[in-house]
This record gives C-alpha cells, structure tokens and sequence, in this order.
C-alpha cells in the first residue's frame, strides 16, 4: 500500500517538473525570437512588423481554420487586382495560395476529418465534365493563351478551392460563426455603397486607401461605378458585383429570420436583410432584383411544401397579368427596348451581342471558340454597338450564352448539368437530414445566381469563388460520413 501511495506522487512530482521544463523552453525561445523579431524591424522597419503579424496569422489560421474563411471572404468584396505573366490576380488569388500551403496543417490538427474517410467533394464530381469540355475545346480556340488562362480559373474555382475546404469540419460553433460571418460581412459593403450614392462616388473603402479595379492603358477612366452610370458600386467598382454579393448573401439572412436557433440571431438576421436590401436598391440591378425574387421564391417552395400549389397558382397568374398588361401600359412603345425605361441603347446592344452569339455557335457548334474568347470573335466581326465602351471589354451579359459561344453546346450542357446535380443534391440532404439551415441558404444561392446569369457574365467576377464557398457549405452534410455524423449530433444537441 504504501508502495501504492508513492507511486502516483513521484508520477505528479515528474509531470510537474516536465511541465516547468517545457514552459521554461517557451519562455526562452518565445524571448530569442522577440529579439530577432525587433533587430529585424530596426533594419527593415516594414517587413520586420510584417513577418511577426504573418506568424500570428498562419498560427490563428491553423488551429482556427474559420478565420481564414473570414479573411477570403471579405477579399471576395475587395478585389484589388495585380498582373502576373499576363495573368489578372486579386487579394482571394493571393489567399487561396497562402491556403494551399496551410492546408497540410490543417489537415493534421486534431479534429481535422480523417484521412481513411476523406473524398472528392460532390462539387469537383459534378463540374468533371464541363472541365473536360473546356478542355477539349482548347483545340480550337481561336485565343489559345486566354482561354488556357480562364480554364485555369475554373479549375482554381470549382476544383481546388472545394478541396482545401475538406480541412474543416462543420461543427455548431463553425455553422454558428459562418453564419454569423455571410450576415454581417455583406452589410459592410451595402453600407458602402449607400455611402457612395450619397456621396457623389467617393466610398468608405476609397476613404480607407481601397481604390477600385480599373482598366490599364488609355481607358483608366471607364470603371462603370457612380462616375457612369450613378449606381453604387462599393470597392467592386461595378454595381453588378455589388448586386451579385448582395443577393447571393441574402440567402443566409432569410433563412437564419425562418429557422434562427436562438432570437437574438433572428433579430440579427432581419437588421442584416433590411441593409443588405438597401445596398441592393442603390446597386439599381435588375439582374440581383430578379434574383432575389427567384431566391425567395425558391427557398419558399423548400421549406414549406403545403404552400407549393398556390404558389406555382400565384406565380403563373402574375405572369399572366404581366403580359396581358404590356398590350395596354400607356407608355410601352411595343418595342423590345421599351422594355427597360430609361436604358434603351443598352437593351438594343444586348440583342446585337446575343444575334453574334448564335452566328459563332452556328460556326462552332460542339466545343466552341475556346473559354473566354466570345470578345475576340465578336470583336472579329467589327459590329457597331451603340453604346461605346472605349476599350476591348466585352461578354455577352448572359453566362449561358457566352458559354454556348466559348464551348459549344457540349459545353453548355454540361455546365447546365453540374447546376441541375448540386441543385437535386442539396435538396436531397435538406429532405432526408435534418434540414440544415445551411443547406435552405445555399439552395437559395444557387436559384438567385442561376437567374442573375442570364442577364450577367459571371466568370468575370470573383462571385464563382463566393458560389463555390456556399454551395461546399450547404453539401457539407453529405460530402463527408464523418462530418455528416458530427453536423447531425450538434445539431440534436
């Protein structure tokens, strides 16, 4: 007994010392470095203060990976651009690497999901063959160095960013904090762009020394924000980015207002759709009002299938009244450019632009011209637009268009395939899960962005990095047993 009893003492006495030891290691090499930190900042003052902040931020970003989600997804908002080899880079580019080097961390912290149980998320399964097709349509590409570079960002979209996101768990207080974070952020912006409708143009990021992306050369001046056209923009520069975030964000804030765990969140929620509304109105994009409506319409139908058949009844006499009520409006001039008050040059263009659209897929009908090379086989043609943008910008204001023009109509169908998959998956989960909130938000994301295509060429913008980041969220649940199983035991508790 008293070997016993002697035994778990010297056992404390041993750790203790242990302890004492370690700590003291980290004393002394925490003050070595504190050392070589300050000679580096008295030599080189900027990268001195610089590389100690970056250490802070790879260890805050290993142990707490959802702070780099935070960190990309205001970079998403801010897409200051850089050229590299010919190639237009922005701050989400930048982190996106910084995460690829992480991401092995990552991958070793404890509660990272096993390595025996990971796989190929659900995303990178369904974009495979519109991969192939871009691929395959390379070979004749009439601009074979852009198209090799917008294939590059496809894959860097729908590919590897999909894949770092499986070094993090979607655990409560994860949801609770991307949740939180796909709320607030996006009023950040909206206020932003109130303040520059109120402001004549001058914004808070311009205020804060984030200027927005302009075109190089002779046109610098073009930047179709406020100085154009009188729609606000924030640091997007365009009012159509601004519109996009906004409306592909606002999916969270309804669903949180439906199924909000807690009151305060709810309320939170409501503050935050309520802003996010504002910064939409004085974006004045039609293409985000359509695709909020669609947004709404669609989680409407989700969540409360009791509501389904009038609905579809509602939706279809409104449609019918709509049109009935264009053959007696006093000031529709039966023009299809009437249509739009206000822009009727921009609605004549359009037409020109989708009528070259048909003559190149009637030219290229199976793999196209090549990803992203619709500008130089419309430009080839030498049209006449009548609005002139001074410098050779040009897509076809229609995503689906300009990928039947760049990949043909395998192409086309394939993408439009890889929408009708994540789409049939995500109500999959919500209907056999527990419906997850995520999953309603992100099912609402996919309506609004699938309607605001058809009026927007969105690979031209960063809102496919923000697509992707929601789309992995809301298939968390099944893309992985083990985070599926952890999703389900948070959420019973």
């Amino acid at each position: 007994m008293q070997i016993s009893a002697v035994r778990p003492a010297s056992l404390r006495s041993g750790l203790f010392y242990a302890y004492r030891w370690r700590g003291l290691a980290a004393v002394v090499a925490t003050a070595l470095l504190a050392f070589v930190f300050a000679l580096v900042v008295v030599a080189w003052p900027l990268p001195g203060m610089a590389v100690p902040l970056a250490l802070s931020a790879i260890a805050l970003f290993v142990r707490q990976p959802q702070w780099i989600m935070l960190a990309f997804f205001f970079s998403l908002a801010i897409p200051i651009q850089s050229s590299v080899a010919g190639l237009s880079l922005n701050a989400a580019d930048g982190l996106l690497v910084g995460w690829c080097c992480l991401w092995p961390l990552m991958m070793a912290r404890k509660d990272a999901p096993p390595a025996a149980r990971w796989r190929v998320p659900s995303l990178v399964m369904f974009i495979s063959p519109f991969i192939v097709v871009a691929v395959l349509s390379q070979l004749g590409s009439i601009n074979a160095s852009a198209s090799s570079k917008q294939l590059l960002r496809i894959v860097e979209w729908f590919v590897i960013l999909p894949l770092l996101l499986t070094a993090l768990v979607p655990r409560a207080h994860f949801r609770k904090f991307c949740g939180l974070m796909l709320m607030l952020v996006p009023c950040i912006f909206s206020l932003d762009g109130l303040y520059e409708y109120l402001n004549d143009g001058q914004t808070l990021t311009g205020i804060l020394g984030i200027s927005v992306p302009v075109p190089e050369g002779m046109s610098a001046q073009i930047r179709h924000t406020f100085d154009v056209s009188g729609r606000a923009g924030s640091s997007f520069g365009g009012a159509q980015g601004l519109a996009m975030y906004l409306a592909m964000t606002m999916s969270f804030s309804i669903a949180h207002v439906i199924f909000a765990p807690e009151r305060w969140i709810r309320n939170l929620a409501f503050f935050c759709l309520v802003i996010s509304a504002v910064g939409l109105g004085v974006a004045q994009s039609r293409g985000g009002l359509i695709g909020v409506l669609a947004m709404m319409l669609a989680m409407l139908l989700v969540a409360a299938p009791t509501f389904r058949l009038p609905v579809f009844m509602l939706t279809g006499l409104g449609l019918a009244v709509g049109v009935s009520a264009l053959g007696v409006w006093p000031f529709w001039d039966g023009t299809v450019a009437g249509l739009v008050p206000g822009r009727p040059e921009a609605v004549l263009d359009r037409l020109i632009i989708w009528g070259v659209v048909r003559d190149v897929f009637f030219e290229y009908p199976f793999f196209g011209v090549g990803l992203g090379n619709f500008r130089d086989a419309f430009f080839a043609q030498e049209p006449w637009l009548h609005v002139d943008l001074a410098y050779p910008s040009l897509h076809a204001h229609n995503t689906y268009l300009e990928l039947l023009a760049d990949t043909g109509g395998v192409g086309l169908l394939a993408y439009v395939t890889f929408l009708a998959l994540t789409a049939r998956r995500l109500f999959r989960i919500w209907t056999e899960s527990s419906r997850p909130l995520f999953t309603l938000a992100a099912l609402g994301s996919l309506s609004a962005y699938a309607v605001f295509a058809m009026v927007d060429m969105l690979l031209l913008q960063n809102m496919h990095f923000l697509l992707v980041l929601v789309l992995s969220i809301g298939l968390s649940e099944d893309d992985s047993p083990v985070v599926g199983a952890a999703a389900k035991r948070d959420g019973a508790q």
